[in-house]
């Protein structure tokens, strides 16, 4: 089964003044055929018991799957041992607040580099997310190690192979920060087709996978910011206005990667995963999409 979901609290959701309370985010992503809803507890597991026991009440009432995105400062690759200590206590209150919702997938970013692009930062991070597994003992929990979108960061694919296949992570793969991180490397259906294939060879294209989605601009450094699927590049100044007016029809204005074809090989392959839409201020609009495109798909399939 492949969901459809959204990161947040999307905007759309909070102007409207008859959503007063988030608790109707539930009702909310159901109106829009969505069966998926990421939590951000990225700034920490502040949430209360008690509204993790209602947001548990809801998402099983209106058949929403509950994720959970785990703290930014969660910092496995640190040299600092009192850092990593608290990293793991903060990871364990997470579990215990995953617990209460029901929900089975964290998403976890692995870490910085701190300016060493050697194999340290992601042997510190393999050590330390064992000692975690240790401490937090049986659970149906799923830890996913995320592709970060800076090149500052742990998280490239072959990091995330690498992670996976040493430790009871799972892959989370976000192709915005895969796009951003590569310098445009997921703009064609090529290089779409080429990152399922080296997940397929590397037996990452299980039940045990879980997508973030969002079109992004990126920089040398790699991520900038997301971007919505109508967000268009600006068109340089010092073009005149009708050298512009011809730009605008005739190039390519889009930020990438587009959905389409992560969609095609997610069909193509028979993928059973969660695609959670980060699209800017729109996570709505593009997991609506994205869902409208599959089905599409599958029905295409059925009929020939």
């Amino acid at each position: 089964m492949v969901r459809f979901g959204v990161a947040g609290y999307p905007i759309n959701f909070t102007k409207n003044r008859s959503n007063n309370n988030k608790y109707k985010i539930f009702k909310w992503l159901r109106n829009y055929n969505l069966d998926s809803f990421e939590m951000q507890m990225t700034y920490g597991p502040r949430t209360s018991k008690e509204k993790c026991k209602r947001y548990k009440e809801l998402s099983q009432k209106y058949g929403i799957e509950i994720t959970v995105h785990a703290a930014y400062y969660i910092v496995l690759t640190s040299k600092e041992k009192e850092k990593v200590r608290q990293s793991i206590d903060t990871l364990k209150k997470t579990y215990e607040l995953m617990d209460i919702l029901d929900s089975k997938k964290v998403v976890l970013h692995p870490g910085p580099l701190y300016n060493d692009h050697s194999n340290k930062p992601l042997n510190r991070f393999i050590e330390n997310i064992k000692k975690f597994f240790v401490e937090i003992g049986d659970t149906e929990i799923e830890l996913y190690a995320e592709t970060a979108g800076k090149l500052g960061q742990l998280g490239s694919i072959d990091d995330i192979i690498d992670i996976t296949k040493y430790t009871k992570c799972n892959p989370c793969i976000d192709f915005g920060h895969v796009h951003a991180r590569t310098l445009g490397g997921l703009k064609t259906d090529e290089d779409i087709d080429n990152l399922f294939k080296k997940l397929y060879s590397n037996e990452l294209l299980s039940n045990k996978l879980h997508f973030h989605y969002s079109p992004i601009k990126f920089g040398e450094r790699g991520e900038i910011t997301h971007k919505s699927l109508d967000d268009k590049k600006p068109i340089p100044n010092q073009l005149s206005i009708g050298f512009a007016d011809s730009l605008d029809k005739n190039s390519d204005r889009k930020y990438y990667p587009r959905f389409e074809r992560i969609i095609d090989n997610i069909v193509q392959y028979n993928i059973n995963a969660s695609i959670i839409s980060e699209t800017y201020n729109s996570q709505e609009i593009g997991a609506s999409r994205m869902k409208n495109y599959y089905q599409n798909n599958l029905n295409r399939g059925i009929n020939d």
